[in-house]
């Protein structure tokens, strides 16, 4: 297992990812909508998805963490989500929008941590005991995924 990086590092990777999402809505020619086969995500579908994990899963832990002692934080399989919350009919571009602003949230929650604050602890029911530190590396390592993924569904829709 890698050692989870400075603070100062994830922040850089939040606030860039944060920078991609942002440059998609400058795009006016993309397609929202557009997926490569019946069992991948269309971008709208991306965006809802990042939406509501930073909403529902991100910031919530993050706030959890800063205002508790070693607080339980439940598991979420949010990849079901998606249907469910029938993604492919809602406007992905308001869903990046409100993921931007929710990004902006997390980013003024951690951005003046002092290095004890990164250190706070929570039991969380997949991974057992973790930090504020441990937490944010994980929403870094769940941007990178879907990074990936955005990149290739502007490739092969372009």
């Amino acid at each position: 297992m890698e050692p989870t990086p400075p603070a100062f590092e994830l922040l850089a990777a939040l606030e860039s990812f944060a920078l991609v999402v942002s440059a998609l809505l400058d795009d006016p020619a993309i397609n929202w909508h557009w997926q490569p086969d019946e069992e991948s995500w269309s971008l709208t579908e991306v965006m809802c998805h990042l939406r509501d994990v930073e909403r529902e899963v991100h910031l919530p832990r993050y706030e959890a963490v800063l205002a508790r002692e070693q607080p339980f934080l439940s598991g979420v399989d949010s990849d079901n989500w998606a249907a469910s919350r029938a993604y492919h009919a809602q406007d992905g571009r308001a869903a990046a929008l409100t993921f931007l602003a929710l990004r902006a949230q997390s980013l003024d929650l951690l951005r003046d941590l002092s290095w004890e604050q990164w250190q706070r602890t929570a039991n969380h029911a997949f991974f057992g005991n973790t930090s504020l530190q441990e937490l944010t590396n994980l929403a870094v390592q769940h941007d990178e995924a879907h990074e990936h993924q955005i990149q290739e569904l502007m490739v092969a829709a372009g």
